[in-house]
């Protein structure tokens, strides 16, 4: 559909086109499939699309696409949802300090289950965990909600 309005249309509606017929398809459900194997494929669904609106070759890189249209790519939208989704629920996880009383410099951190299996490991809410762990302090205590999502992009 993007490609059969390149010529009629400007890439400022083909930009709209992809967040109301693709980003939204993308979006929907990314926190459970995202670390998947095969998001691989979708990613370069997303590099496609992006490179008619951008209106440039195959094998031309679209990192400059990526800022210039400013679309987060499907790696970096996955790392936002899953972050996300922990800040929003951060009152229902356990820190580090609450588990043992000692001074240690993650005592500030999410506390994260201890997994056997990868199927475990690469569980939305464990992955957020440990996201949310790696982010800067000055993210990791903004309080409104806006203002983290703007700071985290």
């Amino acid at each position: 559909m993007i490609r059969s309005l390149k010529n009629v249309t400007s890439p400022h509606v083909l930009r709209t086109m992809y967040f109301a017929c693709f980003h939204a398809h993308l979006r929907y459900g990314l926190t459970l499939w995202g670390s998947d194997t095969e998001n691989k494929r979708i990613f370069r669904l997303q590099k496609k699309a992006l490179r008619i609106i951008g209106g440039t070759g195959r094998c031309t890189s679209c990192r400059n696409l990526f800022k210039t249209l400013n679309i987060l790519p499907l790696p970096c939208l996955y790392v936002s949802e899953t972050v996300c989704g922990i800040k929003s629920n951060t009152e229902r996880m356990k820190c580090n300090r609450e588990i043992h009383d000692y001074c240690t410099r993650q005592k500030s951190d999410l506390h994260t289950q201890f997994c056997r299996t990868t199927l475990l490991k690469k569980n939305s809410a464990n992955m957020g965990i440990k996201l949310h762990n790696k982010l800067p302090n000055t993210i990791k205590r903004l309080d409104k909600m806006q203002e983290f999502k703007r700071k985290l992009k």
